[in-house]
């Protein structure tokens, strides 16, 4: 708790900087979102990247974005929206075809406007539907101001994942919206652990000072929570490694966001419950101290005493 402030401002500031960003340059939309054709390309290890960006610009394709995708001579070709997109499609294997004569196209996706736009729609009221349901979780499980800590703590880890998309120019499609849905139950649960320590260490020692009673609280349940974030992290790293395009949207913003995270529930919810804490702790105080000095022959004072 001595680095609270240091780690409190230096979160708020990355989240920031991190929305900004979301703002320009953006977020590298999938199809899911954006609409259009993607079509992946197998043209074989000797067929470089520029052969194919000028067979597709001879064929009148010159607005399609190719990328690499994958091992040597695999590739993803990416088109706008169109009313036309079988036809598209068809361009663009034609002109893959004339210059990879050996070419395959293992996978097709086609994606209108209307159908993106729900999408999006629907991505964000999961997200939405999934904060709100946490902050409902904990504000039955703990006092309101757990309840808000935690949920001040997940929008700050939330966006700062959503800046490393930005960052790394990962896809950000439907699979990364289930990894932003995973890392909310990821990261909650490991603050209900450090709040629960807290709650217990309270209860047996009221009069300790909150800022004892948190870092105490931490250093028991730190063991366990490096521990679980560690054994989740080295379950991922082979999926982020030899996984590939297919699932990077969810591999690695799901290690980017296990290290914030569980650093989160350290220097962040952690500050959070103390600061709100306080407050909290010290109207409950004057609440009391007004009910002790009240006048005898005041009712709303005696039922008072009485709960």
């Amino acid at each position: 708790m001595r680095v609270k402030g240091l780690g409190v401002a230096l979160s708020v500031l990355l989240s920031v900087a991190s929305l900004i960003a979301l703002v320009y340059p953006g977020v590298n939309q999938g199809i899911d979102f954006r609409g259009g054709t993607s079509v992946e390309v197998r043209a074989g290890a000797t067929t470089a990247i520029e052969t194919v960006r000028q067979g597709l610009a001879e064929q009148g394709l010159s607005d399609a974005a190719i990328q690499q995708f994958g091992d040597a001579g695999h590739y993803l070709v990416r088109l706008p929206a169109s009313a036309a997109a079988a036809a598209q499609v068809d361009r663009v294997k034609s002109a893959v075809t004339m210059v990879a004569p050996q070419a395959d196209f293992p996978k097709v996706d086609v994606v209108g406007p209307s159908v993106s736009g729900g999408f999006v729609q629907t991505s964000l009221l999961a997200v939405l539907l999934a904060g709100v349901g946490m902050f409902i979780y904990l504000r039955v499980r703990f006092k309101p101001y757990y309840a808000w800590a935690a949920v001040i703590t997940l929008g700050l880890d939330l966006s700062k994942t959503l800046g490393f998309f930005v960052l790394t120019g990962v896809e950000f499609n439907l699979t990364a919206v289930a990894a932003l849905l995973t890392l909310i139950g990821y990261s909650v649960n490991d603050k209900v652990v450090v709040f629960d320590r807290i709650r217990e260490n309270h209860a047996l020692n009221p009069d300790q000072p909150l800022e004892t009673l948190i870092n105490r609280s931490i250093t028991q349940t730190l063991t366990r929570t490096v521990f679980t974030s560690t054994t989740t992290f080295l379950a991922i790293v082979p999926m982020a490694l030899a996984g590939g395009q297919a699932v990077a949207s969810f591999a690695l913003p799901m290690l980017f966001g296990i290290v914030v995270g569980t650093t989160s529930s350290i220097y962040i919810a952690a500050p959070m419950v103390m600061m709100l804490g306080k407050r909290a702790l010290s109207r409950e105080r004057q609440e009391q101290q007004r009910i002790d000095n009240a006048d005898p022959d005041d009712e709303r004072a005696l039922f008072a005493r009485i709960d």
